[in-house]
């Protein structure tokens, strides 16, 4: 169940201002979790040190390792960009109506069959195919304006798994604009497969030259993607942002009266 009073939970999905508001929110706190990476920050002196240790200045590489080796907390690096980006997409996702929780499996299965599929009705439809937030109102709470709770969504959000493996999803934030889809999906994957390890920035993948090259590519798509959008909703929808902003404050004001 997903209360609709809380930011935290369902807020996003009670009106279109409180939808922009919370999608704008969490596209700030992805700029805000990228730029802060160490290996970010110490980026361009990591490409130039590159480009001599593998071009004309070998002598150079140790110089490039005791750089990488002195990055605070890479695993958390890695973490702090896959969650970035796992904000983005869901941002976007809000953007154009759709769902970002969890469904509950047993409680679609037994009043909202709509949303699950297979013989056995033991999957979600969700798995697959991203849901649309009026189809999850309009089967739940048919009367508009509605603060009840929503039973079919859960308080888990989807997982980046789904978000980078599923093709429906994938093209509700990939770009047509962007040139190289598939780079980034396969180093988002990449980094999400290995952020649990303690390899992430070894000397391996660094000398394999992917590295630095992978970072510059994510740093220019969050900066034309990311933060330009984030930019776009302030220009051009301000006044919708101070009321989706209003009209949070007010559902907080609810829920604690309760």
């Amino acid at each position: 169940m997903l209360r609709l009073t809380r930011i935290e939970e369902g807020a996003c999905y009670v009106t279109d201002t409180t939808n922009l508001y919370v999608a704008w929110s969490m596209l700030c706190a992805a700029s805000k979790l990228f730029w802060g990476c160490g290996i970010i920050k110490d980026l361009d002196r990591a490409k130039s040190l590159s480009d001599q240790a593998f071009g004309d200045k070998p002598e150079a590489l140790p110089e490039l390792i005791e750089l990488l080796q002195n990055v605070e907390s890479p695993v958390l690096d890695a973490v702090r960009i896959v969650i970035c980006f796992e904000n983005y997409f869901k941002a976007k996702m809000l953007l154009e109506g759709y769902v970002i929780h969890q469904m509950d499996l047993a409680v679609c299965r037994q009043y909202y069959p709509q949303f699950v599929i297979g013989n056995a009705k033991k999957a979600l439809l969700q798995k697959t195919s991203p849901i649309l937030i009026e189809e999850v109102k309009h089967a739940e709470n048919p009367e508009d304006n509605s603060l009840e709770p929503l039973r079919t969504l859960t308080k888990q959000t989807i997982s980046m798994s789904i978000l980078l493996e599923q093709s429906k999803y994938q093209s509700l934030y990939l770009s047509d604009q962007i040139q190289d889809n598939q780079k980034l999906l396969s180093v988002l994957q990449s980094m999400n497969n290995s952020r649990n390890t303690l390899h992430f920035l070894n000397i391996e993948y660094i000398a394999s030259g992917r590295a630095i090259g992978d970072f510059g590519f994510l740093r220019n798509y969050v900066t034309t993607q990311i933060d330009a959008l984030a930019d776009k909703i302030v220009d051009e929808s301000k006044s919708e942002l101070e009321i989706g902003k209003a009209e949070i404050d007010h559902l907080l004001d609810i829920e604690f009266d309760s």
